[in-house]
């Protein structure tokens, strides 16, 4: 658009005269040219909306030109769409806004009670969750038990060679529904459909490891190891298969863990994560594991803290950290949804005083309110995108772009995308060399819902942000994908700086 020119002084020489007419009709070119530009966009990107992957789908698209805000394509840009993992822009952008990247996790080990001087603890060992979802070993070499290592040595080193008391988890800084009412009743023993809560290991999975064992059972081992979690084991070794036929359901009453099913007997080892019901009991009794392991022997049981509250007896042993910017980082890059769900959870807790679904989406809406929107316009159900009710629009997934991309956060923000060809959930997507490491996107899929939404480098040298949804689709997911990779192509290939992109229009 044309600058707001408040004033012009018009000098009486000629050499004022024409300067004033180059200005206005400088200003015309600027008022036209995005409009041609953008005519010549179209034009390339409205046949690939014919494509039959799409055919009988509802198909959005936004594009806006970076910094400038210039619209350059809208395609049922306004209507509300299911977002699947796009949610997690909504929920990473506004913990960035509201914690900043530098903001710590921070898990807690206390005592309670007094260590006498055969290094006997007589009280117990108090863990409190800060909401961390990256006690696992996705830091720590593939170790996954080598935080609760270090808190061991933390009690060695401090005397304490055993614990009369309990291990107990003090899980208060969120609420106990750790799996969303709204979550997909069918796949609770997926690992995407973890639990999120204020303490946690393991992304709040076990994995159950299996082998062939030599009397024609499979072996079975479990990681991290905890007494906690109860497994009973009828998988059989046969030598008629060629592929592992697993099944493992769980008793709603007990919590306790079924296998059934074969596997081949050259087979290899067999890893299945598998959430667990009551994650800071799976921390504590995992726990105890260790301290068993390194000496310190254990009297009591673990549990939970209940309605006690911290007390001054607490004496801190360590604290452990990690930062936000990790934990946005792998959300987006892995599309990790345990980890989007304790960024809205804590969200609530450090923004709304309680760590709960609904206090966190308290603060996505406010976040939105930045955007320009009100509560009414979209729905938000949950941090991650499991829950289909999730429904925002293009239009308003560009404006965040846009935001983030004037956002103090942005270098965080926008590393935490994958890269087209090269890393997370778009590594095997756009791997020509024309393509790869010009889209940096957030992949979103569920059934019937496929979203890619981010920034392109064009080849002209400008930033695009871009927002491609498509709902109540037929066709083979790979097939719609391909459908929004095509709809990038065109983008990289898009050059606003050449004179032959400006075409004439009636």
């Amino acid at each position: 658009m044309p600058p707001n020119i408040k004033e012009f002084r018009i000098q009486k020489s000629g050499v004022g005269i024409l300067c004033f007419i180059f200005c206005i009709l400088n200003s015309v070119f600027l008022f036209f040219q995005p409009t041609l530009l953008a005519e010549e966009l179209a034009r390339q990107l409205l046949p690939l909306l014919s494509n039959p992957s799409v055919q009988g789908a509802l198909v959005g698209i936004s594009v806006i030109s970076l910094p400038d805000k210039t619209p350059l394509f809208a395609y049922n840009s306004k209507e509300l769409f299911t977002l699947a993992s796009n949610t997690k822009l909504f929920t990473t952008a506004a913990a960035l806004d509201c914690l900043g990247s530098s903001y710590e996790f921070k898990t807690r080990l206390y005592l309670r009670g007094n260590v006498d001087q055969e290094g006997k603890l007589h009280g117990d060992i108090i863990i409190q969750g800060g909401g961390d979802p990256n006690i696992s070993g996705r830091f720590n070499g593939g170790k996954v038990t080598a935080i609760l290592d270090d808190w061991a040595e933390a009690l060695l080193k401090s005397g304490i060679k055993e614990i009369e008391g309990d291990i107990v988890a003090d899980d208060s800084f969120f609420d106990e529904q750790w799996v969303h009412p709204e979550w997909p009743k069918d796949q609770l023993l997926s690992w995407y459909c973890a639990p999120a809560s204020a303490l946690s290991i393991n992304d709040n999975c076990v994995d159950i490891i299996l082998h062939p064992g030599r009397d024609g059972r499979a072996k079975m081992e479990l990681e991290p190891d905890s007494s906690y979690i109860k497994i009973s084991n009828s998988c059989r070794v046969s030598d008629n298969i060629r592929k592992s036929h697993i099944h493992i359901c769980r008793n709603p009453a007990s919590g306790e863990l079924y296998i059934r099913g074969e596997i081949p007997s050259a087979a290899k080892t067999l890893r299945y994560s598998v959430p667990v019901d009551k994650p800071p009991l799976f921390l504590v009794s995992a726990f105890q594991k260790v301290l068993e392991r390194k000496g310190i022997k254990v009297s009591g049981q673990p549990r939970l803290l209940g309605s006690e509250k911290p007390g001054q007896a607490w004496q801190l042993l360590t604290c452990t950290t990690s930062p936000m910017s990790q934990t946005v980082m792998v959300t987006n890059t892995r599309s990790q949804n345990f980890y989007a769900e304790q960024i809205l959870k804590t969200l609530g807790a450090e923004m709304k005083g309680q760590g709960s679904f609904s206090a966190g989406l308290e603060v996505i809406r406010e976040f939105m309110l930045k955007l320009g929107y009100e509560p009414w316009e979209y729905q938000s159900a949950d941090g991650s995108g499991l829950c289909r009710e999730n429904r925002f629009s293009p239009e308003m997934i560009t404006d965040l772009l846009t935001f983030m991309y004037q956002h103090k956060e942005k270098e965080t923000f926008i590393s935490s995308l994958p890269v087209s060809g090269i890393t997370g959930s778009l590594r095997k997507r756009l791997r020509e060399p024309s393509s790869a490491g010009k889209v940096r996107a957030k992949t979103g899929y569920i059934s019937k819902v496929c979203a890619l939404s981010g920034y392109v480098e064009t080849r002209g040298g400008n930033t695009l942000a871009f927002s491609i949804l498509v709902n109540d689709f037929k066709a083979v997911p790979a097939n719609v994908k391909e459908f929004q990779d095509s709809v990038c192509r065109v983008l990289v290939a898009y050059n606003n700086e050449k004179p032959k992109d400006i075409v004439a229009t009636k």
